[in-house]
């Protein structure tokens, strides 16, 4: 077979002949309430995709994590020598009842309803390549495995020990996060690190003799300022403080005050520039007698590009050609399990799943169905692609 070959266009038969029965189990998957943490509905979800995997000779294994339900891990060999995973998330941010509010539903060519887009469409799309793969022939992969996890939404605390021990027993990721339009990749993510900033003061009374206080939250607010001012020594970088709170009694002059501080770049060298600078806040005050601790609690790992993920990039982009989409790669600035792969040092695709936006907001989310059709057969295609090219 010639490496100018492309092999997206032949699944565009299979995935029409699919696209009935995936928005019927979509609707199934979308009306069960499976927000982080709702542990019935999680392990409803994957029961049901279990069943379903089980019909394409998939060896499919739960795997629970304390207070988030099971992990599903679906593997199926083949006859070739790479092994790729291809991975996504049944949990969504929506608190239990919003099925009720906001049941599935078609219309005017998108799909609605909670977790619809971010990423049970993604989700059930890697199942329908599988499919599309097996009923083809198609078998020269050394291993397909899926790995579907319950708490992607909180930074995957539970599922972390899991995905680490995948990522070391295959070559290649494909992520199925969702796109925000047709021609959307994601080649590179920004890292997180989490901060609680803690100000202790003096208390006083503050009517009586205010003068013997020094105010936590008067520091504070110069810190944060300070903080914020962060964002012009280092482009790029994004400082968000949130949470703050204090000692409430209105007569008390205030000796606490916390607030947390979210810190993302693209770069490792990033957030150890911006620890320090935080260090050096943490280390100045503006009211005296007031004293800083600063606690810095790692996220997830930037997510960076290198010349493996720009390889995958152009497979990608080639089979996009012979669908008509010209697929551009671009940086993300939110996280993703993409970020734990790469981390795991397995080079990485992300935002493989179905088009749309909306989401996180409940009156907002949507799926695109049309996206069905363009995404399916472009998975199955780089998929057959990653298996058969040299690099």
């Amino acid at each position: 077979m010639s490496q100018t070959a492309t092999y997206a266009q032949s699944y565009l038969s299979s995935f029409q002949s699919y696209q009935k029965e995936y928005f019927q189990r979509l609707e199934t998957l979308v009306n069960i309430d499976s927000g982080t943490g709702q542990v019935e509905g999680v392990n409803s979800i994957m029961d049901t995709l279990q069943q379903w995997l089980g019909e394409y000779d998939f060896k499919v294994s739960l795997h629970p994590s304390k207070g988030y339900g099971n992990n599903l891990l679906a593997r199926r060999k083949g006859n070739g020598k790479r092994r790729i995973l291809i991975m996504g998330h049944v949990d969504t941010v929506y608190p239990a009842g919003a099925v009720r509010k906001q049941p599935f539903a078609m219309n005017d060519g998108v799909a609605i309803g909670p977790g619809v887009l971010d990423m049970k469409s993604g989700v059930l799309l890697g199942v329908y390549a599988m499919r599309a793969l097996i009923e083809a022939g198609f078998d020269q992969y050394g291993e397909l495995v899926l790995l579907f996890n319950n708490d992607e939404e909180v930074g995957s605390p539970g599922s972390n020990p899991l995905i680490r021990e995948i990522a070391r027993e295959v070559d290649y990721g494909l992520v199925l996060e969702p796109a925000g339009k047709q021609s959307s990749l994601t080649h590179s993510r920004k890292g997180t690190d989490k901060y609680v900033l803690e100000v202790q003061g003096i208390s006083a009374h503050s009517g009586v003799e205010p003068y013997k206080g020094r105010s936590a939250v008067i520091e504070l607010a110069y810190k944060i300022l300070a903080i914020q001012n962060l964002h012009a020594i280092f482009p790029g970088v994004t400082f968000n403080v949130t949470k703050l709170n204090s000692t409430e009694p209105l007569n008390v002059i205030p000796d606490m005050a916390r607030c947390s501080i979210s810190v993302r770049s693209f770069s490792r060298q990033g957030l150890d520039a911006a620890a320090a600078a935080l260090q050096k806040v943490a280390a100045t005050s503006n009211v005296p007698d007031t004293t800083t601790t600063l606690t810095r609690n790692p996220g997830r790992h930037p997510y960076e590009p290198t010349p493996e993920i720009q390889w995958l990039v152009e497979l990608a982009r080639l089979e996009g050609e012979a669908l008509g989409i010209n697929l551009k790669a671009e940086p993300k600035g939110g996280v993703s399990d993409a970020n734990i792969l790469i981390d795991a040092g397995i080079p990485t695709l992300d935002t493989l799943g179905p088009v749309g936006g909306g989401m996180h907001n409940l009156d907002r989310e949507h799926m695109q169905v049309s996206s069905f059709m363009a995404r399916g057969p472009l998975l199955a295609g780089l998929i057959q692609r990653i298996c058969l090219h040299e690099k």
